[in-house]
């Protein structure tokens, strides 16, 4: 099961710093209020067991009737023990949100970084092949976290996501397209777009996710739009023709 190799896979999730948060935007980090951070072997097992249980619970029951007790009993450990880590429902939806997030962030840094030197064509298909991976291997937790990530409280932590992914896509492209002024708010229209497509594709068509044309469209939206930035900001600037679509 896609959300239980999601769980495993985390645990080993981390930077050279050691932090799980590593790639986490830091209003989310702050806002799971974890009482107490698993160091042994057990206090992981058990937090991945309930972490695990939330998931489980958001999906099959959804986010109203998600509470501590719930996830509990479907943890296989008391109330209390479940209190030790996590204090509320709150808690622990942000914690698995934090989670996805990391994954996304990783996968764009990673795929930003192996593409540095490259056209900005080839950085932004490798970028959305990263992240169509992420969205596709753990579509449960995608769906799970819908009406979550839809409450008014998760505004921010969204925008500043968002607002990672622009800062990313920004620092890597911004010396092709010298002279622009507004190349952030350009890459932030580009994030968004992006964002509305991968939306719905979870929400409405996951098998998109599994589909060769998805990428390759999207792939092609985007680097036109990013070859397009490369003429407007004058002939000094090195592009690569864009990726027709199929």
């Amino acid at each position: 099961m896609r959300s239980s190799a999601l769980c495993r896979q985390n645990v080993n999730m981390k930077k050279s710093s050691g932090s799980q948060f590593a790639f986490a935007a830091r209003p989310l980090v702050e806002r799971i209020r974890q009482r107490k951070q698993p160091v042994q072997g057990r206090s992981r097992a058990t937090t991945e067991a309930i972490l695990e249980a939330t998931l489980q619970v958001l999906l099959r029951e959804g986010y109203a009737r998600l509470n501590t007790t719930r996830v509990a009993e479907r943890a296989g450990v008391s109330v209390g023990t479940l209190y030790q880590y996590f204090p509320d429902k709150r808690s622990l939806v942000m914690a698995l949100k934090q989670r996805y997030f990391a994954l996304m962030l990783g996968a764009v840094e990673s795929a930003s970084e192996a593409s540095t030197g490259t056209s900005p064509a080839k950085m932004i298909g490798a970028i959305l092949k990263a992240l169509i991976a992420v969205k596709r291997d753990n579509l449960a937790l995608s769906q799970a976290l819908r009406e979550p990530l839809a409450e008014p409280e998760a505004r921010g932590v969204m925008e500043e996501l968002l607002g990672q992914f622009t800062d990313t896509l920004t620092r890597r492209l911004a010396p092709s397209f010298p002279g622009r002024p507004d190349t952030r708010d350009r890459m932030a229209l580009l994030v968004a777009m992006v964002e509305g497509a991968f939306a719905h594709a979870v929400a409405v068509a996951p098998h998109w996710l599994e589909a060769p044309w998805f990428l390759e469209n999207l792939t092609g939206v985007a680097t036109r739009y990013v070859s397009a930035l490369g003429k407007q900001a004058g002939p000094a600037v090195a592009s690569e023709s864009a990726v027709g679509l199929p």
